[in-house]
């Protein structure tokens, strides 16, 4: 009789555990319902929100594009005119003073016929006349007859600029090394001082820089290129 009674409490038991089960199953279930929901009521409300703001931007865009009004502002194209040399830095005059001593300083006897013509096309009267009847006729022929090739080194460090009114004055002091029918020579320390001006601007010279005087020391060891001191 009592294991009778054992028998049916312990199938009370599993009764009531199975119920508890499926309590919790079900609860479950709905609890994982009402998240799906309320994520769907989210996404939904978002839906709702972006259209309206959609339509917003649609609209300004529209506006903006066909209000919109585009500015360009195009220089004037240059006429021919002359640039004072004050408004030009100092940077331009001594790279013209350079290439014009390289062009003259520089040379080969193979190549200095077409330098020499390149250097006259930097220079404005009355030293343009005199460097074709010295240069050209005469200091040309000795150095194709002698064979003589020459190199200037410009020292940047003793090179020295100064302005006077429209003129700008540029000493360059560097090494003078000379090679005369193969024999070299020794090497010299020498000064070219070069002035400049401007004349009407071209395609080929923007500011219109040009050589109006070039004067040249042989030996200027002790020299410190003084801004100014062109008469040597």
């Amino acid at each position: 009789m009592k294991k009778v009674k054992d028998a049916a409490q312990n199938m009370k038991d599993v009764v009531a555990e199975t119920k508890l089960s499926a309590t919790r199953s079900e609860s479950d279930t709905i609890r994982l319902w009402e998240n799906y929901k309320d994520q769907a009521l989210m996404w939904r409300s978002l839906s709702l929100i972006q259209f309206p703001a959609t339509l917003v931007a649609i609209v300004f865009s529209i506006v903006m594009w066909s209000t919109r009004e585009i500015n360009l502002t195009v220089p004037s194209k240059p006429e021919p005119g002359v640039h004072a040399a004050q408004d030009i830095p100092d940077t331009e005059f001594i790279n013209a003073a350079n290439t014009y001593v390289n062009l003259i300083a520089t040379y080969q006897p193979g190549t200095a016929r077409n330098q020499f013509t390149v250097a006259r096309s930097m220079l404005k009267e009355p030293l343009y006349t005199k460097f074709t009847e010295e240069m050209m006729a005469g200091e040309l022929g000795a150095i194709e007859s002698t064979a003589r090739t020459q190199v200037f080194f410009v020292d940047p460090l003793r090179t020295k600029i100064s302005r006077d009114g429209n003129d700008v004055i540029v000493n360059l002091i560097g090494e003078r090394w000379k090679v005369i029918a193969g024999s070299p020579l020794p090497t010299v320390t020498s000064r070219f001082t070069v002035t400049l001006s401007t004349i009407p601007r071209n395609p080929l010279n923007p500011y219109g820089i040009v050589v109006t005087n070039v004067q040249f020391k042989a030996n200027a060891e002790n020299e410190k290129a003084e801004p100014g001191n062109v008469n040597q």
